[in-house]
């Protein structure tokens, strides 16, 4: 039976048998290979527990030594790099120095790196991206989930989702019309950085003219202490959740979903958003984002006259587009890990 070598910048918490850490997509991508004998996990460490937790058999974590030892074991093996960041960079460049046929390693990228890293390290952080991915992607198979992508002309497609039954099962279209006089409820899901535009959007909902609410899940506390939580008693802040049917409840309980990112790939949270029959708003920024998902999302300049109007239209024609979302065919979270599998498995 096959092996596989996983490359995740995540840090790993390990308790008796049990694998826990920060990203529940990180752990979907290594259960695609849950028919493999072994996979070899390179990761780094966690001192302390974290959100989301795993039993799997079949995996070792290796650390940056243990590659050394164990090097013979692994240079004929396939090798997945979750992700581009200076941690995957490295562990890819010894991979290569120690032995392990390139034509064996793939480089899956999830987002715009080129935008994230300008966004948070300016002109020196573009510069650093670029010349990481300008060596990998001429030796690796590079995997996208979009070709929207800076500078990947070249890559296999493959769609990501964490979709399964549970999100699929009781969707109802709502029956009563939605009304602008009654409380309009928005809703986030992400990470509270400039990047994916949490100030942005925070300033819109301040300026909003019609009744809102914004309910914001996912706290990332390295970027955002509580004495910084927004004074509008109408925004609320909600922790990161793990529980899958307390998250489902958080999109049943909301109108419609806002994702004000400046760069996306393949967003998990539309795919959920539709999955619970939400319309979802974007910015022109990832209008092309409209290729993909036919119906459900709305974009709209990034000003509050747009803004307001776009939340108008949908809620005036909610029922409508609810219909329109409930014939969309969402990928699952069973396409990708059978996407990926067979990826791997025919190479």
């Amino acid at each position: 039976m096959r092996e596989i070598i996983i490359v995740s910048n995540d840090k790993f918490f390990l308790k008796k048998k049990k694998f826990f850490n920060s990203n529940k997509n990180t752990f979907t991508i290594i259960n695609c290979f849950n028919k493999f004998k072994k996979i070899y996990l390179i990761a780094r460490i966690s001192k302390k527990n974290l959100k989301f937790g795993e039993n799997i058999k079949n995996i070792q974590i290796v650390s940056f030594f243990e590659i050394f030892r164990i090097k013979n074991q692994i240079k004929n093996k396939e090798v997945l790099i979750i992700s581009l960041t200076p941690y995957n960079f490295l562990i890819s460049f010894l991979l290569i120095i120690i032995g392990v046929d390139r034509k064996n390693m793939y480089l899956f990228l999830r987002s715009d790196g080129f935008y994230e890293y300008s966004i948070n390290f300016g002109i020196i952080g573009k510069l650093i991206y670029g010349i990481m991915l300008n060596f990998l992607k001429k030796r690796l198979n590079i995997l996208t989930c979009s070709t929207s992508l800076t500078h990947i002309h070249k890559s296999k497609l493959i769609y990501p989702s964490e979709i399964t039954n549970q999100w699929l099962n009781n969707r109802k279209i709502q029956n009563k019309k939605k009304s602008l006089k009654k409380k309009i409820k928005l809703m986030y899901l992400g990470r509270l950085r400039k990047e994916k535009g949490y100030n942005d959007l925070l300033e819109l909902f301040n300026q909003l003219k019609i009744k809102a609410s914004l309910s914001i899940v996912g706290n990332d506390f390295k970027y955002l202490k509580k004495k910084d939580y927004p004074k509008n008693t109408n925004i609320k802040i909600f922790g990161q959740v793990s529980s899958l049917k307390r998250l489902i409840k958080y999109y049943d309980n909301s109108d419609i979903f806002i994702l004000p990112s400046y760069s996306e790939a393949y967003p998990q949270v539309i795919l959920e958003s539709f999955s619970r029959l939400k319309p979802v708003i974007i910015f022109n920024e990832i209008k092309f984002l409209k290729k993909n998902f036919s119906y459900g999302l709305f974009n709209c300049d990034r000003n509050i006259k747009s803004f307001e109007k776009t939340i108008k239209k949908i809620i005036e024609n909610y029922k409508y587009i609810q219909s329109n979302i409930l014939k969309i065919k969402i990928h699952t979270q069973k396409n990708f890990q059978t996407q990926m599998y067979n990826i791997i498995k025919k190479k």
